[in-house]
C-alpha cells in the first residue's frame, strides 16, 4: 500500500516599479509555509540579477538534494548500529547554462564528511554502501533526472574519553 504526501509551499513576490523592464525589477521573493519557523530568503543568482546574500532556486534545489540524502543515511547509519554524532556536508552542482541562458544543472555532487561515536569500527567502504543505500531511497533524488554522485569524505571516529 502506498501512502500520498503533499508538500506546499509559499512564495511571496512583490516589486512597486513591476516588471516593465527586465532589469528594472526585483529578483528577491520569500519562501514560506504554514508552520515554519522562518521564511527562506530567496533572489534568483546574481548572474541573473539576482542578491548573492539571498539563497537561489539553485542553493534551494543543492540543499534539498542534499538534506534528503543526509537524512536517509542517517537512517540506515541507525538501523546498522553506525553511531553517527556530526555529518557535514559540501555540495556543488554544475550548471550548463545553454546558449540563450535556458541551461539546466547537469549533476551534482554531495561530498559527506562524519563524526562518529568512539569504539566504532567502520571502513570507508562500508560507508559507501551506507551512502548507496541512502542514495537510492532519497525522495528527492528519485524524483530528479540530474545525475547525483555521491563523493564521501573524513570518516572521524571520536577518541574515548578515558
Amino acid at each position: 500500500m502506498t501512502v500520498q504526501h503533499d508538500f506546499e509551499v509559499t512564495l511571496n513576490w512583490s516589486d512597486a516599479t513591476g516588471t516593465d523592464s527586465f532589469s528594472g525589477f526585483t529578483r528577491n521573493h520569500e519562501v514560506d509555509g504554514e508552520h515554519k519557523l522562518a521564511a527562506i530568503a530567496a533572489s534568483a543568482p546574481e548572474w541573473l540579477r539576482g542578491d548573492k546574500s539571498r539563497y537561489s532556486s539553485g542553493d534551494l534545489f543543492l540543499a534539498a538534494i542534499a538534506s534528503s540524502h543526509m537524512l536517509r543515511f542517517l537512517e540506515v547509519a541507525s538501523q546498522v548500529g553506525l553511531a553517527v554524532v556530526a555529518y557535514d556536508d559540501d555540495v556543488v552542482g554544475n550548471a550548463d547554462l545553454g546558449s540563450r541562458g535556458d541551461g539546466r544543472i547537469v549533476d551534482v555532487t554531495l561530498r559527506p564528511r562524519l563524526t562518529v561515536q568512539p569504539g566504532v569500527h567502520a571502513t570507508e567502504a562500508e560507508v559507501a554502501r551506507l551512502h548507496e543505500r541512502a542514495q537510492s531511497m532519497s525522495i528527492i533524488s528519485r524524483s530528479v533526472s540530474v545525475e547525483i554522485r555521491v563523493e564521501p569524505g573524513t570518516l572521524t571516529i571520536l577518541d574515548d574519553v578515558a
